[in-house]
């Protein structure tokens, strides 16, 4: 890709190391570039170490080099001291276990410089990507593979398609039953919150239940306000879902701490985990797509595929459809 590397970076990156190390920074500064794109309004962007990992595992090197020069600048919240009542610290901030990763914001004019041609790629690929992209293969289809910031999902050209264009053609999807309510139960459990009522919406059908109790039209309108209740930032159709699991809606709110869309990133990156990093990684088979929560694999092949799964994750109720 050509990048604008303005004289502040030349500098500063001529003066960390050999020219590997050099060819490296370039590379961490382009990839910052390319994050740039997604920068708020008061123009801080996400910065994944997993991103940054995948380019060079030594990016930190270029990382501090740019923040000492003054290039970029971490996203900071001022804390109470740790040791002293009356003082306060600025401190950098994230939260791995909230899937809330290092934003920077650049310092500097990034639209003026030297034009160079900087290659990010570095050739290795994770078996999922392969996987992904031998499967588009088979099928006859072309595009570029993706994964998103904000909740790690993969994006391919089939994932808007899929349901018309390989109708009929010995294929499955392997899904998860109320996905994400599952996983929000599963992850309070991990940290010791019960809800009694919440944990007894999953003894019948999860989306019923809400029919039921809360006296609505159908599935789908549940479904909506659920999706309401966990993505949204005030603003729900009926408010007595929260009377109705009152400690899960507590849990939520504490998952929106900077930004009302926490609570969706977070649960995004969680199922992203089991999904592309765990089921896909390690699937018994060369042939499978991720349709975000679910898998499309051959159906000659799905329930040994199941089974894999069901194995891996005994708290997931998954089911087949076929296509």
């Amino acid at each position: 890709m050509k990048v604008i590397l303005p004289v502040e970076v030349l500098n500063c990156i001529s003066k960390i190391g050999n020219k590997t190390a050099q060819n490296n920074g370039y590379k961490i500064y382009a990839a910052l570039l390319l994050m740039s794109n997604r920068q708020n309004k008061h123009g801080y962007f996400p910065v994944p170490s997993t991103y940054l990992e995948k380019i060079n595992k030594r990016y930190r090197r270029a990382l501090n080099a740019l923040q000492a020069a003054s290039i970029i600048k971490p996203f900071t919240r001022i804390e109470q001291h740790p040791n002293l009542l009356f003082e306060s610290i600025e401190k950098r901030y994230y939260n791995v276990s909230r899937g809330i990763c290092m934003k920077y914001k650049f310092l500097i004019d990034t639209t003026k410089g030297i034009e160079e041609e900087i290659e990010l790629e570095n050739h290795r690929k994770f078996r999922w990507y392969s996987i992904i992209e031998n499967s588009l293969n088979e099928l006859g289809y072309e595009g570029k593979i993706s994964r998103d910031t904000f909740g790690r999902r993969v994006h391919h050209p089939v994932i808007q398609i899929y349901k018309e264009e390989l109708r009929n053609k010995g294929l499955a999807l392997i899904d998860a039953k109320c996905s994400q309510p599952r996983l929000l139960l599963n992850i309070m459990k991990e940290q010791n919150v019960v809800d009694i009522n919440y944990e007894a919406a999953f003894k019948v059908d999860f989306y019923n239940y809400l029919v039921q109790e809360l006296k609505l039209q159908d599935r789908q309108q549940a479904k909506d306000l659920f999706m309401f209740f966990l993505n949204s930032n005030s603003y729900v159709p009926d408010y007595k879902i929260h009377l109705l699991f009152q400690v899960t809606s507590k849990f939520v709110a504490s998952l929106k701490t900077k930004n009302y869309k926490d609570a969706a990133s977070y649960l995004q990156r969680e199922e992203s985990k089991i999904w592309i990093d765990d089921l896909l990684e390690n699937i018994p088979t060369n042939f499978a797509l991720p349709i975000h929560d679910c898998l499309l694999v051959r159906d000659r092949e799905v329930y040994e595929i199941l089974d894999y799964c069901k194995r891996k994750y005994e708290n997931i109720d998954f089911e087949i459809t076929y296509l």
